[in-house]
Formats: structure tokens, C-alpha cells, sequence
């Protein structure tokens, strides 16, 4: 399949039309009407339903904008394998990070890499779903999703990191530690930023409950921080307790009732896992296991005397 004719044909079903098409990937409308419609030729059916108002992919035209993104990201990967190869891990990496994650540890972790392998360039790139990125904007993910989308990948598991309710000493010393979920409704809640749709947590049987939260943030560092200085009760990953030693630890709140645990991953494509600096950069994160937190810690009723009514 020629690449420049499946470039032109998603360009044109993600714009709508052929003139908002050209006019996104700056090219002659002439010239990708030309090369869709010697991709149709080519294919032996209609691609597109061509209208007044703009295109629409035929069936035939929704699987092939599917498959062609992903023969695109591939090609991109495959090509920057080939001029990459080498014994030497160097270049540009680019890493998709989940806003869930452990940030201040994949940090550490990423210094540490770099520390090692000084001809690598690292870009951490926090976003709401990194995998969606594969292979245009990342190099390598991780992911908390089991589920990949359509392609060849390497998916290696990393660790399994607990969630759990945490507030500061002073928040609870303030407003009593609440015994039940519903007794959530009366306090203040900090959660990260979710793109529509209500605010849910997780309870450790599996289910969910909606939350109004009285503050949001789209950054992990934020949220914990905001929690440290009492403003109210985060979702937050276990290692956050020993983030900063000369901080107070943050106390458990509804341990074993709200939370989860979720399995961390890392993934690349197929095309480009055995690069130098992808198989570095990923052997380095297996080895990295025990810091994102594998083990579970003990923390039942750790600093929680006198925390069970308001008056402290």
C-alpha cells in the first residue's frame, strides 16, 4: 500500500473534507483528491461518501482508516529503528506517563537512566492515556490498561501499585476520620482532573462510587501536595508516603474499603523494542520493580490513635 496515499485518505476522513484536509497538512487539495482516489482504484471500492457538506468513510473506509493508522506508526517506528541501530543506547526517547502513575519515582527512575546511558536524550511526556500515542508522539509507554489497541507491541509488566485514601495529620485532627464511604460526603476531597463525566473511586471489591470533589488538579505533584498541606482526602499511590522524609507522613483513610491495585506496564512497538536505547531504556525500568512500589506495605492504624472523632 502506497504510505502517501494512506497519509492523504486519513487526513481527509479526520478533517471532514478535502479542503480542511489540505489545509491541515498544508498540501494542494488537488493532490490529495488525486492520491485518495487512486488509493480507491487501487482498493476496488469506494472509500469515501463525498457530499455537498464533505466526506463520510464508507465500511470499507472506516476499517482501512483504522488499519492504516496503525501500518503508520509502525512504518514511523520501523524507520527510526533502522537509523538508530547500534550498540551504543543513544538518541531521543520519548516516554508516555500516565498522570496516575507515581511520577516522583518514574522521575528519580528516569535520572538514574539517564545517569547511565548519558548519550540517551529522555522526554517524559504526562498525558491521560499515553498508549493512544504509541508509536506517533512516544517511543514507549507506561500504562496501567490491560488492553492494547490494534498493532504489534511488547508489553512487559513493571509492578503493582496500591491506591488507597490518605489526608494529613491536621486535616483529620480538623474534621474526624470518617468510618464509612458515605461519611465522605462531609468532607473536603482533592481528586485529579477527569475529562467529563462524574468523578468516581474505586472500592476494593471491585466496584466504584461517585465523589464531588471541592478541588481538582491535572497533576499528580499538585494533588499531593494539596493533601500534605490539609486540604482535604486524595486517592493517592502508597509510595507517596515516603516521597519526602522530612514531611509528616500522610495517614490511611478507609484502608482496605477504598482504593485498588493496579498493574503497571511498559510497552513498545514490535518494530523498535529491540533498539539499543527501547531494550536499555525498558530492561531499566524492570529492574527499577521493587522502587514503583511491587511490594505491599503495612500500614493498618499506623498514627491513627485518637483520630476516630472530631475532638482531638
Amino acid at each position: 500500500m502506497d504510505l502517501e496515499e494512506t497519509r492523504a485518505f486519513l487526513a481527509v476522513v479526520e478533517n471532514g473534507s478535502f479542503k480542511a484536509a489540505a489545509e491541515s497538512v498544508r498540501q494542494p487539495r488537488a493532490t490529495l483528491r488525486r492520491r485518495v482516489e487512486a488509493l480507491e482504484a487501487r482498493a476496488g471500492v469506494a472509500l469515501l461518501e463525498r457530499s455537498r457538506t464533505g466526506v463520510v468513510p464508507t465500511a470499507a473506509g472506516d476499517l482501512l482508516a483504522r488499519q492504516g493508522r496503525v501500518m503508520l506508526r509502525e512504518t514511523t517506528a520501523l524507520l527510526g529503528a533502522l537509523r538508530e541501530l547500534g550498540e551504543e543506547p543513544c538518541g531521543d526517547i520519548c516516554v508516555g506517563v500516565p498522570t496516575t502513575a507515581p511520577i516522583a519515582t518514574i522521575a528519580q527512575i528516569a535520572a538514574d537512566f539517564h545517569a547511565r546511558f548519558p548519550h540517551t536524550r529522555l522526554h517524559l511526556h504526562v498525558c491521560d492515556d499515553a498508549i493512544a500515542e504509541l508509536g506517533a508522539r512516544v517511543d514507549a509507554a507506561l500504562t496501567f490498561a490491560n488492553d492494547m489497541p490494534n498493532g504489534r507491541w511488547r508489553k512487559r509488566a513493571l509492578a503493582r501499585i496500591n491506591l488507597g485514601l490518605r489526608a494529613s495529620r491536621a486535616y483529620l485532627q480538623r474534621h474526624g476520620l470518617p468510618q464509612t464511604v458515605d461519611a465522605l460526603d462531609g468532607h473536603e476531597l482533592l481528586a485529579l482532573a477527569a475529562p467529563g463525566g462524574p468523578q468516581r473511586w474505586p472500592n476494593h471489591d471491585g466496584g466504584s462510587f461517585a465523589i464531588e470533589p471541592s478541588m481538582t488538579t491535572t497533576t499528580p505533584e499538585m494533588l499531593e501536595t494539596l493533601t500534605k498541606l490539609g486540604c482535604g482526602i486524595a486517592l493517592l499511590p502508597e509510595s507517596v508516603d515516603d516521597a519526602d522524609q522530612d514531611d509528616e507522613p500522610l495517614l490511611p483513610v478507609l484502608e482496605g474499603v477504598v482504593g485498588c491495585r493496579r498493574e503497571l506496564f511498559v510497552v513498545a512497538p514490535e518494530v523498535s523494542a529491540d533498539t539499543p536505547k527501547i531494550r536499555a531504556f525498558v530492561e531499566h525500568m524492570i529492574g527499577a520493580r521493587e522502587e514503583l512500589g511491587t511490594e505491599v506495605r503495612q500500614t493498618t492504624g499506623a498514627g491513627l490513635q485518637g483520630l476516630h472523632s472530631p475532638a482531638i
